[in-house]
């Protein structure tokens, strides 16, 4: 075997020992962004700063995490008509939801802004991307009804929060209808897919090791998380909506998704990428979500 062979074999053999140490962590342990970061992107990073009521809450998940949240109302409306759960993305937060609840501001509904679990201000070790978090929402839906019972609930989630709100719709029918912007297809594939982008390679054997150590650490089961298998059992209408140039989360599973709920219906955005479908999509995007949700 010549040295440069040995050199070869030396480099994979760092690399996949590297891949699966760090590569659950990776999975589980997301980056948590700051105010600062939303400011700078937004011009805002808080409720005061956009006109809108607020009160901040937290919720007790089921095995004891403090999570937080906002609930914001328009002061200039006379009542409210409806609720909007906001669903941020990996590493993102509710501040990211502001925007959302801006350009929502004149519907008169009630918005309400979650740091899902290791996310924002909220608690958690692990990120499961819907696996626990799909009964975490169901706790503020819970929280939600005994304050008001006869609220029509609206999940609105973008990316990870668009998948978190297919698979909490398919176990909760409490909920009137979902927008799910640029969701994943399982978490199988879409880890498939950022892996082959972080290490130069696309290995179903590598991922399958550092998912399964992934789930012993979480207590967890990749395989359920998967909005594709959970949307057949959606039975209000889904709004399913990407941006065309998405080099994220592949447009194909929006594609392949929304042919597997007669309820469901996709909107690409012209011209928009992954999270700039809301500023690309502009005043006819809102628009068109608006007719959505105030569809009979």
């Amino acid at each position: 075997m010549t040295p440069l062979i040995v050199a070869a074999l030396v480099l994979v053999s760092v690399a996949l020992a590297s891949a699966l140490h760090f590569g659950p962590q990776k999975l589980l342990m997301p980056e948590r962004r700051k105010p600062e970061y939303y400011q700078k992107k937004l011009g805002f990073s808080h409720p005061s700063q956009i006109g809108l009521g607020f009160v901040s809450k937290t919720l007790t998940t089921a095995d004891g995490y403090k999570l937080s949240y906002w609930m914001l109302d328009n002061p200039k409306c006379d009542g409210a008509k409806g609720t909007i759960i906001y669903l941020h993305g990996i590493t993102d937060s509710k501040v990211s939801g502001l925007n959302y609840a801006k350009a929502f501001a004149s519907s008169c509904r009630k918005f309400y802004l979650i740091d899902l679990r290791r996310h924002g201000e909220s608690e958690g070790k692990y990120c499961t991307y819907g696996y626990y978090e799909k009964h975490d929402v169901i706790r503020l839906i819970d929280e939600i009804k005994r304050a008001n019972p006869q609220t029509e609930i609206v999940l609105l989630g973008v990316s990870m929060g668009a998948a978190i709100a297919i698979q909490t719709a398919a176990i909760d029918k409490r909920i009137s209808r979902v927008v799910a912007i640029a969701p994943f297809y399982d978490l199988f594939s879409i880890a498939l897919d950022h892996e082959s982008h972080q290490i130069g390679i696309r290995s179903s054997s590598l991922l399958k090791l550092v998912m399964h150590r992934a789930e012993r650490m979480a207590e967890f089961k990749a395989g359920d998380v998967s909005p594709a298998k959970d949307i057949a059992r959606v039975d209000v209408p889904i709004l399913i909506v990407h941006g065309e140039h998405d080099k994220t989360v592949k447009v194909k599973y929006s594609k392949e998704l929304v042919k597997l709920n007669r309820n469901a219906e996709l909107l690409m955005v012209p011209g928009a990428g992954h999270a700039d479908v809301l500023e690309i999509g502009g005043e006819g995007y809102v628009r068109k979500l608006s007719e959505f949700l105030n569809m009979r």
